[in-house]
């Protein structure tokens, strides 16, 4: 049984309404037909240029990503430009791409859940009220541990070699609050703290991110953008692939990771 792509689309906005974005966001369709049948979706963090020669080596007829194919307004397509190269690419090879960005940090089964259930945390809570939903999320660990031992457990759950963290190693944490990407704000680790939480993971942590923790006095675990936020890769995977027998998803097989600590 053939599926189109509008089928696929749809149940992408039940799991992550297109309202829930933020108004600076740009999120749903980014190129393509939504009738075009679809027998294979790639399923990635980005859409980059490995990404899109990625799904024309496996035939995928849709590539599905968190960050936006297109973010900002495209005024041309000159090919000397980068995007626009991959923009041109993917309408010469009939892709369709869609995105789901920050509906998906902020919907039930998104991005800061998926970390949320990596870490096991329990009586789960949204951390910053965002429109109709939350974004980050809070919750108790199963039992207390040390810093020490927490950090090791993140490292191991988004298989990092290294993490850049900040705080006592000795602390004791029993509440853990966090978010996903780019969450390194004063605000969302401020209301971590009035929470309970005695820990906060996130990514893109910057020097005075650190000083602000520790004028809160809350400990830092930095993930890094890229990791906290390829898991959510799974969860997708796990409900289209559900949702639609005949249509074949595939993770994206892409090392996206930018910075690396050597």
């Amino acid at each position: 049984m053939s599926v189109r792509a509008e089928e696929i689309i749809c149940k992408m906005e039940s799991i992550a309404p297109e309202g829930l974005c933020c108004s600076w966001d740009n999120v749903g369709v980014m190129t393509g037909d939504r009738k075009k049948e679809v027998k294979r979706v790639l399923i990635a963090l980005d859409c980059t240029e490995d990404v899109i020669d990625e799904a024309l080596e496996k035939n995928a007829d849709m590539i599905i990503t968190h960050h936006p194919f297109i973010f900002k307004a495209v005024k041309n397509l000159d090919y000397s430009k980068p995007l626009s190269r991959r923009i041109a690419k993917v309408i010469k090879n009939d892709i369709v791409v869609y995105s789901a960005h920050t509906n998906l940090d902020i919907a039930d089964y998104g991005t800061n859940y998926t970390l949320a259930e990596l870490l096991e945390l329990e009586e789960i809570e949204g951390l910053i009220p965002m429109g109709e939903g939350y974004m980050g999320r809070c919750g108790k660990l199963k039992k207390p541990v040390t810093f020490g031992e927490f950090i090791e457990f993140v490292k191991e759950g988004l298989g990092a070699k290294s993490l850049v963290v900040n705080g006592s190693k000795d602390t004791i944490i029993e509440k853990v609050g966090l978010c996903t990407g780019a969450g390194a704000d004063y605000e969302y680790m401020l209301k971590a703290k009035e929470k309970g939480c005695q820990a906060y993971v996130t990514g893109d942590i910057g020097y005075h991110d650190g000083q602000s923790a520790e004028d809160i006095g809350i400990c830092l675990i930095d993930g890094t953008h890229y990791l906290t936020e390829v898991i959510v890769v799974n969860t997708l995977y796990d409900i289209l692939s559900a949702e639609f027998k005949s249509v074949e998803f595939v993770k994206s097989s892409v090392n996206g990771q930018t910075l690396n600590i050597v």
